[in-house]
């Protein structure tokens, strides 16, 4: 009964206050879901004969925050919120900006050319609701404070994620990501996912001043255990890459390497026998069948795309021919998300993606010059969050080499911080150079 009226609550706040407040309500509880994926974690609730994963608690919230910007934007309404945070200056786009309309557009194309349009739709209808809440927001999160909000909903949702995940080992003994996964997620996919919050959370630590920031801190050690629950390999192999660019981006660099170190030491005596086995079995890569049978769909994808290099086989059509290009069963994925878009949707949708991805990193680089040398809260809050959002995408780009994770939204809502950020920078700059050229 708790989920449903919890549910319930933040769907009516995300609803209504995006008529009178600011759609960024709508945009943080879509989000909210898109994360927390609580259809999952409580698919079994029902409420008067309703379950809670028959209602549609996103699709609610997304089109509230889609109307009322569109109601906003022709003047119809103006929330208080949005009278109150104006846009710095103009232009409010960016060079990713454009890359990201680019590759949504071409992206959208791949679907109409398709070689199975059935077996293309349901994975097209998941692009099109990231593209459309992405435009949108970048429309309303215009301040970091907007931006913040959302780094801490998507942050806090991991977290709850990845408490859910070690009560059931240690109150009920199971592990069900490693056979569940986590809310359409393979375990590669949810374990990715669950090492993408440890950045995010050792960098809310720092970019608040409110003693809760110690709720954060203690969310490393469950989402490390959790990572190894799912085990996957890729996911923990991940974690560890990043952990050098996580000191160079930490403020306090000893406190976070003692505190990464307790961590681990906490969750090497909590992993069971199972666990341990198979996170060492890394070395092994020889001799691995599904490090092997990676090597084969990654070469059948290169031959895919050099096939069909424009708009590739379709949206998650590849899988349906990877048989026939020498995949050792029917409906192989590519387990490569760069490959599998090369695939799917050519090696123009690959480059624009890859464009994206470092303009966003070039732009993140830019940030950080700016606010070089600043000591005010705001300037190191800002610091805090882009640097957790810049090591959260590490790790999932160094994952996704493994792992086809096309549709997967948290690493478009970390472009999306990090874009805006940089929008916002520029936007300061130029009013800047104004003020100061008067």
């Amino acid at each position: 009964m708790k989920q449903f009226a919890f549910m319930i609550v933040v769907t009516y706040l995300g609803v209504v206050r995006s008529f009178t407040v600011s759609p960024v309500w709508g945009v943080a509880v879509y989000y909210l879901y898109a994360v927390l994926r609580p259809q999952f974690i409580w698919e079994w609730m029902d409420f008067a004969g309703m379950r809670l994963a028959d209602v549609g608690w996103s699709f609610y919230a997304a089109v509230a925050a889609m109307l009322a910007t569109i109601l906003w934007r022709t003047g119809s309404i103006t929330p208080s919120g949005m009278a109150k945070t104006p846009w710095y200056g103009d232009p409010p786009y960016t060079r990713s900006h454009y890359l990201f309309l680019a590759f949504m557009f071409w992206v959208s194309l791949t679907y109409p050319t398709a070689r199975n349009t059935a077996i293309a739709y349901p994975w097209f209808i998941e692009y099109v609701k990231i593209f459309c809440v992405f435009l949108c927001a970048t429309f309303v999160l215009r301040t970091a404070n907007d931006l913040w909000v959302i780094y801490l909903t998507i942050t806090g949702a991991l977290g709850f994620a990845a408490y859910e995940v070690n009560f059931y080992y240690f109150i009920d003994g199971v592990m069900f990501l490693q056979r569940r996964g986590y809310g359409g997620l393979d375990n590669n996919g949810a374990g990715l996912m669950l090492a993408m919050g440890v950045p995010l959370a050792l960098f809310a630590f720092e970019g608040m001043r409110h003693r809760s920031r110690w709720l954060f801190l203690l969310l490393v050690p469950f989402f490390l255990h959790a990572v190894l629950l799912s085990f996957s390999r890729g996911a923990m192999l991940s974690v560890l890459v990043c952990l050098p660019v996580i000191f160079v981006r930490a403020r306090s660099k000893w406190f976070i390497i003692l505190l990464l170190a307790c961590g681990a030491v906490f969750v090497a005596a909590a992993a069971g026998p199972e666990v341990t086995e198979r996170f060492t079995s890394i070395s092994e890569h020889d001799a691995d069948e599904s490090a092997n049978s990676r090597k084969t769909t990654w070469a059948i994808a290169i031959r895919m795309a050099n096939d069909e290099p424009l708009f590739g086989f379709g949206i998650r059509c590849s899988t349906l021919f990877t048989r026939a290009y020498g995949a050792d069963m029917e409906g192989r994925v590519i387990h490569s998300q760069y490959l599998q878009t090369a695939a799917d949707s050519g090696w123009v949708a690959l480059a624009l993606y890859l464009a994206l991805l470092s303009s966003t990193m070039l732009g993140g680089w830019q940030v950080h010059r700016f606010l070089r040398g600043r000591k005010d809260p705001e300037s190191l809050r800002v610091r805090a969050m882009l640097s957790g959002v810049i090591c959260s995408l590490f790790v999932f780009l160094f994952g996704a080499i493994f792992l086809s994770l096309e549709h997967f939204e948290l690493p478009y809502i970390l472009l999306l911080i990090a874009v805006q950020l940089h929008a916002i920078t520029r936007a300061i700059q130029s009013a800047d150079s104004r003020a100061v050229a008067r």
